[in-house]
């Protein structure tokens, strides 16, 4: 089955708070030199590999990643979703949304992302240079801090992302991984979701502050802030990240959540929603339909944890995933 850019999925109408069709080509997105080009067989492609498998410079962390494709979907997004789990994970972690995702057109890739390590240490500079370290692999925390290890590239998202894509384009030329690298063997990130539940909530954001993406779904998140306040203004001088503050390279438009009200961090989920600049104010889900006012603060009466791939949800997730409609239902 040929799947080519330009059927709806990767068309970047609606982003700004529509939660139209998942897509890049605003200004200062890289665009994509070649025609998305999947040949394989229609179903449900999975791999399984290990981190030194597409890296031979891997030697820390070294675990699982997962990559999934499924081409029987009406359309072909031609988006790649990185998936990031929970506090304590180190594995690739495809979780609800990648699940949810892979139903529905896009590629799913969950790398072997270091994040066993107390994040929470009291210094407000902390939570954005950990994660920052996590993403690039270069140390910008103080030996100690850090879960008493040093970083390199090879050990970062970023090159893990790079090397694994390389990696599956030549096991599995067919499903076209490699469609998401620029001509110079660099990821072409305006093409890459960031989604996350929990810790990875916060990764998802944290991430696309540092480069520019097509989308970030925090499920559960984000986070990284101590207020206890359904209503930020009166957290007053609570602990907050100081990456809440910083520029985005990723317009603020992309960047959704959706959290529930009985998950015991849904003041401090509002609070880091708030100081970030999502768009709209908290949109019930439940008995609504999309695009629920226009609003990318998403919440419903859930606990904390994975909320995609759960029925009630679809429509939410269709929503903040930029789903067309032609793919809601997802395939079997």
């Amino acid at each position: 089955m040929g799947g080519s850019a330009g059927q709806g999925g990767i068309n970047s109408g609606g982003l700004a708070g529509s939660g139209g069709a998942a897509g890049s080509g605003g200004s200062g997105d890289l665009l994509a030199s070649r025609p998305l080009n999947v040949t394989v067989t229609p179903g449900l492609h999975e791999h399984t590999f290990l981190a030194s498998a597409a890296d031979p410079a891997v030697s820390f962390n070294d675990n699982a990643q997962l990559a999934k494709f499924d081409n029987r979907a009406a359309t072909l997004m031609g988006k790649l979703v990185l998936t990031f789990g929970g506090a304590g994970s180190t594995a690739g972690h495809l979780g609800g949304q990648g699940a949810f995702c892979t139903k529905r057109g896009f590629h799913v890739l969950a790398i072997a992302a270091f994040q066993d390590y107390n994040v929470g240490l009291g210094d407000a500079d902390f939570y954005g240079d950990a994660r920052r370290q996590v993403f690039e692999g270069i140390e910008h925390t103080k030996l100690g801090d850090f879960a008493t290890i040093e970083m390199v590239p090879a050990d970062g998202v970023a090159q893990r992302t790079q090397k694994a894509l390389q990696y599956l384009h030549q096991q599995a030329p067919d499903e076209d991984w490699g469609y998401y690298l620029q001509a110079d063997g660099s990821v072409r990130w305006s093409d890459v979701i960031f989604t996350g539940v929990s810790h990875g909530a916060s990764n998802s954001a944290r991430f696309a502050m540092l480069v520019r993406v097509s989308r970030s779904v925090a499920i559960a998140g984000p986070r990284d802030n101590s207020c206890q306040d359904t209503d930020p203004a009166a957290c007053g001088n609570v602990l907050a990240a100081t990456w809440l503050e910083e520029e985005p390279a990723t317009p603020i438009e992309r960047f959704f959540a959706l959290t529930g009200t009985a998950d015991e961090q849904y003041p401090q989920h509002l609070f880091a929603m708030d100081r970030l600049g999502y768009v709209g104010e908290p949109a019930e889900v439940i008995g609504q339909q999309p695009p629920y006012g226009g609003s990318h603060r998403l919440v419903t009466p859930a606990v904390h944890g994975d909320l995609c791939g759960k029925p009630e949800y679809d429509a939410a997730c269709n929503y903040a995933f930029g789903v067309p409609p032609e793919n809601h239902a997802g395939v079997p």
